[in-house]
């Protein structure tokens, strides 16, 4: 339980204790429970998206709301990682300078353009998406990103020599990485049955993508910054909720 509240605490804006206290080497240990924290933020979505309707506001205005609602219950943590590695990639020329960047509070043009087009394309495909579908993608987007956080994380060479994902990169054991990929695909086969028993292909394809897609940012995010830091996992993590939610779009309708 106490590695749950911490991966729930530092996932989420929601605090169990004031009085909690996370001791060294707990961050990582709760690392097992991240795709678990992605499931109970989509059944907020979810629970959301019934919320609006009830109060018949129109399709486009609710699906927003998820969009900012995903958004503000992580505290925009992923999202300001996405636009500081787009900062540190575009405006560096070496590795020591764009860690330097991605670590300056202030936003480039790179990171605002990131965020817009990551933001507008989970709101377009939003729309494009119904009952059960909407349903099972919003419960299983978060999942499966919070999967691919653990992925760059593990076996993991940090980027900086101090900084917040410290103590997560590099420090998930074999037995933790398992067990919380059981945990995800578990999640995943079972949601997208719930919505479509013939739905096998889409189950492979989000289970397969998403892995290739995290494998993929972080040989090329270590090749730029020497490392995983914790923006890198931050924006990893953006781009497979998009990649989710166009695999959903594509793929809901064919059986």
């Amino acid at each position: 339980m106490k590695n749950f509240i911490n991966a729930l605490q530092f996932l989420t804006i929601v605090t169990v204790s004031k009085r909690h206290k996370v001791e060294d080497g707990d961050l990582a240990k709760s690392m097992v429970y991240f795709p678990v924290v992605g499931f109970l933020i989509g059944c907020f979505l979810v629970y959301a998206d019934k919320l609006f309707f009830l109060i018949a506001l129109p399709n486009n205005i609710v699906n927003l709301l998820l969009v900012a609602l995903s958004v503000l219950v992580t505290r925009a943590l992923h999202i300001d990682g996405l636009a500081d590695t787009l900062d540190g990639i575009m405006g560096g020329t070496t590795k020591s300078m764009r860690l330097a960047i991605m670590k300056d509070s202030r936003i480039g043009t790179a990171g605002v353009v990131g965020i817009l087009f990551i933001l507008l394309m989970k709101y377009l495909c939003l729309i494009n998406l119904f009952n059960g579908e909407k349903v099972a993608a919003l419960l299983i987007t978060p999942v499966l990103s919070r999967w691919s956080q653990t992925i760059m994380a593990f076996r993991g060479n940090y980027g900086r020599e101090d900084g917040m994902a410290k103590a997560f990169v590099g420090h998930l054991r074999v037995g933790g990485f398992v067990y919380t990929s059981i945990l995800a695909v578990g999640f995943t086969a079972f949601v997208i049955m719930q919505e479509d028993a013939r739905a096998l292909f889409l189950i492979v394809s989000v289970i397969i993508g998403v892995p290739l897609l995290t494998l993929l940012g972080r040989w090329y995010l270590v090749r730029k910054l020497g490392g995983v830091t914790g923006d890198a996992i931050g924006a990893v993590s953006e781009l497979n909720e998009v990649l989710v939610l166009l695999l959903f779009v594509i793929l809901s309708g064919v059986r």
